[in-house]
């Protein structure tokens, strides 16, 4: 991280902190795989709202669940069964294989048991630093930053007077690692989910509404 940056997040991080739990707390949606978590709850969820909207989700999680409650039982599925019941989400065949990939690994390799560790989580087919990121935080109660396209436009914004032209991506990461707070991390990664979701969006960014309207370098 530049010393500009480094300033930077030093100078902004306790009133970060302090928006993003105030606002998570009245805010952050309610979404079943939020509520009742396990690590291998986070973990199918995180897969299960790949290129898919969390709408979607909500028709199958509860289900899945139901019908594969742990790892061991995922690995065992049939392929066929499990793309049944994923195609009220779409992309059902791929999904479907990278579960059961995914549960196979954690089978053979780590003898069912999702690692806690972000080095052996990430070395798991298909589980990539956003997962392993979640499965963390959500179900281990491990501080780690969840940077998916949604918290990595809104770290972008808040500092975008910062943030070197080169390796952005790479900045973004060490930032979300920065101003993640120890404490009450798993509210803090779901607002910052949700920021991206429902206010510095994509295409029409709410700044009026932000809660660090006051901290962001693209406030308008």
């Amino acid at each position: 991280m530049s010393p500009v940056l480094e300033r930077e997040v030093k100078n902004r991080k306790r009133k970060i902190v302090q928006a993003m739990l105030s606002w998570g707390k009245e805010n952050i949606r309610p979404f079943p795989w939020r509520v009742d978590r396990t690590p291998y709850k986070v973990l199918v969820a995180e897969v299960i709202l790949r290129r898919t909207t969390a709408k979607a989700a909500s028709k199958v999680y509860e289900e899945f669940i139901k019908r594969y409650p742990d790892i061991n039982v995922l690995a065992q599925a049939n392929l066929k069964d499990l793309e049944d019941i994923l195609k009220k989400v779409g992309y059902h065949k791929r999904r479907a294989l990278i579960l059961i990939e995914i549960a196979r690994a954690i089978l053979s390799d780590y003898d069912g048991v999702i690692p806690d560790k972000k080095e052996e989580l990430i070395r798991i087919p298909h589980i990539g630093h956003y997962i392993a990121g979640a499965v963390l935080s959500l179900g281990y109660g491990i501080p780690s930053p969840m940077v998916d396209t949604n918290v990595q436009r809104v770290i972008e914004r808040i500092f975008a007077k910062a943030l070197p032209a080169k390796k952005k991506e790479e900045a973004v990461m060490k930032v979300a690692e920065a101003i993640l707070p120890t404490q009450e991390h798993e509210l803090f990664n779901f607002a910052m989910l949700d920021l991206g979701a429902l206010i510095c969006r994509y295409n029409k960014k709410l700044c009026q509404k932000c809660p660090l309207q006051d901290v962001c370098d693209s406030a308008t």
